[in-house]
């Protein structure tokens, strides 16, 4: 049984989105307008559960490192150990944030790809990525917990961590952006090289552009379906007119902000307005050769047998991965 929260993070209006996991009721959602401190302590009425924690990425530090060495004989466990151990030390020159895991990935043995480095010998090059929690957030689990490391049955991730994983494997690319437009600001994921360059606000949510219909005088517009505006020429002409000014001010701002020149993944309630997402993509393809693509779904998840909202989908790429994970361990279990 499983608890997965998700952090929509706003300084003034908190935001969880909350999917529990029960063997005989499947997966429930729903959202709870909480404070990470009044998430944390629902979290402990039931300790039958496993917690898992999707932060906003803000409250991690992440350091990135591309490994390449010769090896003539073959890599051991204790060899990754000392290399993971190195660039922790190295990390402590750097912050002051708690280390929580490691990852390695984009592996590579005498020049063609593998899953694992374990038993591997030639020339050896992988990418190892450290995962920090800043201390504020370490500080508020352990005024609830103790000292929250040492609960088995609580695990903090950054909330796009395995997002990311999940776009590299299936869009083959390793530079794009994660656009996040929520009510009061949009957060952009930079990703380059397979890996966390840098997170951004932007201040130019849904709230602004509420605000431009308002002064436009067309807020009556703003619920309508892509239909009824379609079949009003008056309204389709103000919608789009107001549409293309957002569109133009947040493109404008990513360009200034230097994190274009890639491909956008917009996650948002918004991308349901189809007359905002053509036009967001089409103002975008003036300034680069690339595009702006909705995601919040893949046939290669599992919905559980629900329609989900499109801010469930890191959560869902996360359920996904736990479980298949979880199968691939019971299937070596078996066959040992």
């Amino acid at each position: 049984m499983f608890y997965f929260r998700q952090e929509n993070f706003d300084q003034k209006y908190p935001k969880f989105r909350v999917l529990k996991a029960q063997k005989d009721y499947g997966i429930q959602n729903y959202t709870l307008y909480e404070n990470l401190d009044s998430i944390i302590e629902m979290s402990m009425d039931y300790p039958q559960y496993q917690h898992f924690f999707l932060l906003d990425d803000q409250r991690f530090d992440f350091f990135c490192f591309e490994i390449r060495q010769h090896s003539d004989s073959k890599i051991t466990y204790s060899q990754i150990e000392s290399i993971i151990a190195e660039k922790i030390q190295f990390a402590k020159t750097q912050t002051k944030s708690f280390f929580l895991f490691s990852q390695i990935d984009d592996i590579k043995v005498n020049g063609i790809e593998k899953k694992f480095l374990i038993g591997e010998k030639g020339e050896i090059s992988f990418r190892l990525m450290l995962i920090y929690l800043k201390n504020q957030t370490c500080l508020e689990f352990d005024e609830k917990y103790g000292n929250f490391s040492n609960q088995k049955n609580l695990e903090i991730f950054p909330q796009t961590f395995q997002t990311i994983q999940f776009l590299k494997k299936n869009i083959k690319s390793e530079k794009f952006l994660l656009l996040y437009i929520r009510d009061s600001h949009c957060k952009a994921i930079v990703v380059e090289n397979g890996a966390y360059q840098k997170i951004e606000t932007i201040n130019l949510g849904v709230n602004t552009l509420m605000q431009i219909y308002r002064d436009n005088g067309i807020s009556k517009y703003r619920y309508k379906n892509y239909e009824e505006i379609e079949n009003n020429p008056f309204a389709k002409d103000l919608v789009i007119k107001t549409l293309e000014f957002y569109a133009e001010i947040l493109c404008k701002r990513i360009k200034e902000m230097g994190i274009g020149d890639r491909n956008i993944f917009v996650i948002s309630p918004i991308m349901k307005n189809v007359h905002f997402m053509e036009i967001f993509n089409k103002e975008y393809h003036k300034h680069y050769n690339n595009y702006i693509v909705p995601f919040h779904y893949s046939n290669k998840l599992d919905l559980f047998g629900k329609q989900r909202e499109p801010e469930d989908i890191d959560a869902l790429i996360f359920i996904n991965t736990r479980l298949n994970k979880e199968k691939e361990s019971f299937i070596k279990q078996e066959k040992n």
